[in-house]
């Protein structure tokens, strides 16, 4: 209603044409915008937004991504992807946890495996996808004869 007193007629922005790009959006005197230029990791063409996932697998401070011990991941929090075990012979029976938590046998338990005495000689991963707000602890109540890989951020 622009005419009455008081109102300002606006324009919505619309999708128009640009012999230049047909994707880009103008506004009645608006300098035209180009979506394929304003939007980081988009592939125009395929009509979709790329993303990556990135993970770290070695703790803070450590040197092998592959652990048979009590570790400490990370201090703070955070988000643990998954882990992935296996042993290349018998295991001796135990239990391995990931903790909310930056020591031993302390925090919340986040995900735990009964080690049984048998040989895990097929890698395993188990996908967890869970936060973490304490800290990240893997912690062994079995001998150092299974590895695991931590997959953290």
């Amino acid at each position: 209603m622009s005419g009455m007193p008081g109102r300002v007629a606006t324009t919505a922005p619309t999708l128009g044409h640009n012999e230049n790009h047909p994707l880009s959006l103008t506004t009645a005197g608006a300098a035209r915008v180009r979506y394929d230029e304003t939007f980081a990791g988009e592939d125009v063409a395929a009509d979709v937004q790329k993303t990556e996932e990135r993970y770290l697998t070695i703790p803070v401070g450590g040197t092998d991504a592959m652990v048979t011990a009590d570790q400490l991941y990370k201090s703070g929090p955070g988000y643990v992807r998954s882990i992935t075990m296996y042993s290349d012979a018998t295991a001796t029976a135990g239990t391995i946890a990931l903790r909310d938590s930056t020591v031993a046998g302390a925090g919340n338990i986040l995900w735990s495996f009964d080690v049984l005495a048998v040989a895990y000689n097929t890698p395993f991963t188990v996908d967890l996808q869970t936060p973490f707000s304490v800290g990240l602890f893997l912690d062994f109540t079995t001998t150092a004869d299974v590895k695991c890989m931590v997959r953290f951020r």
